[in-house]
């Protein structure tokens, strides 16, 4: 529920009071990625701006319970099994008696955000034309919103030329039987959390991303996880060589997978929490664990924005150049309903902005350039068209590979499990998409976005050095094995 939070983000003083004006060039409602963002670009341009959002900073959901703690929590996992890892292959085993503590990771995310949210407050006051506001947003039609303070102090009503509509989304908790005894990404990784010790064992509700991260964190300090998933398989959409390689990875690390099954209850029994789940046949079966952690995903917060008409199938409807049906209003983040991800976000919101601005839609998102990654251990990413969208595109393609065991790199940081893969256009010869599996995907998949991006051609790749030894001279390695 809006402007209830167990622990409030730090702010200032001055976003506390109501909004200075009466009317502003544009009214911005959210302060996440698909927020803030514009609202600085759209100060920097001279347009007064205010900016309004429930926490009373900026980052929404991603730097509050998202993205960012999580890669918080997960990188310190990540390097406890570098180092493992490493003085294993060296024949030290006495590294295995080093432990991590839940409770040290949660103070380490704790302090990251914190960081964060003391920057986000000097970024405010260095745009002197973004009133930002903690506070409550009501749309009331098409240029006014009404604004009331979350402790009910006070309310105003302003006017915006244009709004921005960054409302984010919500998570989504299935409608069954025992819900509510289920825990979800505020509990673990929300600012300043009390849930600060490490369950023994952990049932997570659904197989995809944010699930399988979970699991992967929570495997590797040695939990117990088991997934329920209601698809044929976890990670659906993504490429099938990525998927495979996951579901081995959590398998060895312990995690049992549990596909095909619809969760229909969920029950305390014997000081356990027991999740019951029904198979396609109907025969019913059941897994414990001491939690439950639901991951089923999230929704676009169209709450109050039927009144405006943007709000189509659950999401607000834009195109490309993120204005809505009605000219003077703009929408970006999690609220369209598209890639869901803090990255694409901002990068709508700075297109807003632009266009906002230059007062037509001119530009437009590339929607087929955004990177996705999962942050599990190793990670995975992928942009652009994957293998079966090509195909039944009826598109001829043809892909190259290298195996990240050949490379210096991960050899030198010890994780050679994984690949690069490039999807090339055979006729054009152009880089169409791209998976990576294994170290440091996250970042070696946004050179390959960029070559989806500029219609790049696989010999551009392939002629581009790298830095020896660094593990982007995958990429090119890849690349050269095209074949005319």
């Amino acid at each position: 529920m809006l402007g209830k939070y167990p622990v409030f983000p730090p702010t200032d003083s001055d976003f506390l009071d109501q909004p200075r004006g009466d009317r502003y060039d544009v009214v911005v409602i959210g302060g996440g990625g698909g927020g803030y963002h514009g609202a600085f670009e759209l100060s920097n341009g001279g347009y007064s701006v205010l900016l309004v959002d429930d926490k009373g900073n900026l980052g929404g959901n991603c730097l509050y319970e998202g993205c960012v703690p999580s890669k918080s929590v997960s990188v310190m996992v990540y390097l406890l099994e570098r180092l493992r890892g490493l003085m294993r292959g060296v024949g030290n085993d006495s590294v295995g008696q080093v432990r991590l503590v839940w409770e040290n990771l949660v103070d380490h995310k704790d302090n990251v955000q914190y960081i964060r949210y003391l920057q986000h407050i000097r970024e405010v006051k260095e745009h002197e034309n973004v009133d930002f506001v903690r506070g409550v947003a009501e749309v009331l039609d098409n240029h006014r919103v009404r604004v009331r303070a979350v402790d009910g102090s006070w309310e105003k009503t302003v006017e915006g030329k244009y709004l921005l509509v960054a409302t984010g989304s919500v998570p989504i908790r299935i409608p069954v039987p025992g819900s509510e005894l289920a825990i979800g990404s505020q509990e673990l990784f929300g600012y300043k959390t009390s849930y600060r010790k490490v369950p023994s064992g952990v049932v997570v509700i659904g197989g995809g991303y944010i699930g399988v991260e979970v699991a992967s964190v929570l495997s590797g300090l040695g939990v117990k996880v088991t997934i329920v998933e209601m698809l044929p398989r976890i990670l659906s959409g993504w490429d099938q060589d990525v998927v495979s390689q996951i579901e081995n990875k959590l398998r060895s690390r312990g995690v049992e997978i549990v596909t095909n099954s619809k969760v229909v209850e969920i029950r305390e029994e014997g000081g356990e929490k027991v999740v019951v789940y029904e198979g396609p046949s109907g025969a019913r079966g059941y897994v414990k664990g001491s939690e439950v952690i639901m991951a089923v995903g999230r929704k676009p917060n169209v709450e109050g924005l039927d009144r405006l008409g943007i709000v189509d199938r659950g999401h607000v409807d834009v195109g490309a150049s993120m204005r809505t049906r009605v000219p003077n209003i703009y929408a970006a983040g999690d609220v369209i309903g598209r890639y869901m991800l803090y990255h694409a976000a901002v990068k709508e919101s700075v297109v807003a902005s632009w266009n906002i601005m230059h007062g037509n839609p001119v530009y437009e998102v590339n929607f087929n350039a955004i990177p996705m990654t999962i942050f599990t251990e190793p990670e995975a990413a992928m942009v652009g068209l994957s293998e079966d969208v090509a195909r039944a595109r009826g598109i001829n393609y043809v892909t190259v590979s290298y195996p990240l065991e050949d490379d210096a790199y991960a050899q030198i940081i010890g994780v050679r499990d994984g690949f690069v893969k490039l999807i090339i256009e055979r006729e054009s010869q152009r880089v169409i998409g791209g998976v990576v599996y294994g170290e440091a995907a996250s970042m070696i998949i946004n050179e390959i976005a960029l070559a989806v991006a500029v219609n790049a051609r696989v010999k551009d790749l392939a002629l581009l050095p790298h830095a020896h030894p660094t593990i982007f001279e995958s990429i090119d390695r890849a690349a050269i094995r095209f074949k005319v």
